[in-house]
């Protein structure tokens, strides 16, 4: 049986709290009390926060409309799949707690706070707010903090207030410090990851656009799953819309059009190539139709640039398996990472291959950020429909045995001998 995690009493109205500090039933009312002294000038996301504030059991449930003007050193930063991110610093600071004494809500400062600033090009407002909800489902050990929304003025859209993360994507993190991460550094950053990735497949969804992107590095080593507007029940993926990073997309993604939480361990796989080594998959090839018909007709698999541990290595390969059935589970993947980080049988057998691979490495050269190739796309799009469509673009047929569920690629005859 779960068991839940009780609190102290409220000092106001003398009912357990639902959470550190936090009492639903009063906190709830002064909320309240001030839905008609802001707006956010749209009353889809008024609702929307308002709702959220109401339901909060906690202060890290709570989202709160933050006027632009209590931003201050607004600072583009980058351009992403799906929009535009900012830095800024906020000078009230996150609700933490009801000050009882003052009368006035206890905000985490210091004094103030970076926050991200991330907006959507897309006029589909329900994909914004879906994100902001997967992002609170989330939040805490497992994805970044989001704070509340706001509109930026000179980019005329909303935007979501989010934690900032010190050293930005896991991308960029690895261009800037891989020379200092350890093998136990680099196991500590997929643990995390696959953390939370396990906790989106406890909820039964899905993140459908995995990559090194889309998860962002509070320092070396903490680092957490973002970008929530495509994360869909595993009943609800659309065939129509298929968005990703070619690189990290699994092979049954371009033959079937299917996607499920095995093709997320798929794009897991390949963050794991990139965190053990710095090379992103595929990294010096255009990243087009001609790689998409390499990964589904040949099975092609990215470049390994360095000797790996064993142990790892076979662990990231399972993930690669072209058979979507034969990967590991979110899950087994997380208990298999911890175990590695533990001081056990395990821990002494993969010092002994860290021991072996790091003399074997010692020439090795760190992938270098500015040799880019044509078309080698690092952020999400939407494919179009014919580079994902079997019947005009991928000539492969799919043979499934009942009993065996084992998945086979059958080439068709004129490409079984290319050369004729």
């Amino acid at each position: 049986m779960k068991k839940y995690k009780t609190y102290e009493k409220c000092n106001e109205c003398q009912q357990d709290n639902t959470g550190e500090n936090w009492c639903n039933v009063c906190n709830r009312r002064r909320f309240q009390m001030e839905f008609d002294k802001w707006t956010s000038g749209n009353s889809e996301i008024d609702q929307f926060i308002q709702q959220t504030q109401f339901n909060a059991n906690n202060s890290e449930e709570v989202i709160e409309w933050i006027p632009f003007n209590r931003f201050d050193k607004v600072e583009f930063l980058t351009k992403g799949g799906f929009g535009g991110v900012y830095k800024a610093k906020w000078r009230d600071g996150y609700i933490k707690l009801w000050n009882l004494k003052l009368k006035t809500w206890h905000r985490m400062s210091y004094p103030y706070v970076y926050v991200g600033l991330k907006g959507l090009d897309t006029p589909d407002q329900k994909l914004f707010l879906q994100e902001i909800k997967n992002q609170l489902k989330f939040r805490g050990g497992w994805a970044i903090a989001i704070y509340g929304i706001t509109f930026h003025p000179k980019e005329n859209k909303y935007m979501m207030v989010m934690q900032y993360a010190n050293h930005g994507s896991l991308r960029n993190m690895l261009n800037n410090n891989f020379g200092d991460l350890t093998w136990i550094n680099k196991i500590n950053i997929l643990h995390y990851v696959i953390v939370g990735l396990a906790k989106i497949h406890e909820f039964g969804l899905m993140h459908t656009d995995l990559h090194s992107g889309n998860i962002v590095c509070q320092d070396i080593v903490k680092s957490y799953i973002t970008d929530f507007g495509l994360c869909k029940p595993v009943s609800e993926y659309n065939r129509e819309k298929i968005y990703g990073v070619i690189p990290f997309m699994a092979p049954e993604t371009f033959i079937r059009d299917e996607y499920s939480q095995k093709s997320d361990i798929y794009s897991f796989g390949m963050i794991m190539l990139e965190v053990f080594t710095s090379y992103p998959p595929y990294y010096n090839i255009p990243h087009d139709e001609n790689l998409i018909m390499d990964i589904c007709y040949y099975g092609r698999k990215p470049e390994i640039k360095c000797e790996i541990p064993q142990l790892l290595k076979d662990l990231m390969e399972k993930c690669w398996d072209t058979n979507p059935l034969k990967r590991p589970t979110a899950k087994k993947l997380e208990i298999q990472l911890r175990k590695y980080l533990e001081v056990d049988y395990s821990r002494h057998r993969l010092k002994k291959q860290i021991e072996a691979i790091d003399k074997a490495n010692i020439n090795f050269t760190q992938y270098d950020p500015k040799i880019t190739p044509p078309k080698a796309i690092r952020s999400s799009s939407q494919l179009p429909s014919q580079a994902t469509h079997s019947s005009s673009q991928l000539p492969v047929q799919t043979i499934v045995e009942p009993y065996s569920h084992d998945l086979r690629l059958k080439i068709p005859e004129e490409y079984e001998n290319p050369e004729n």
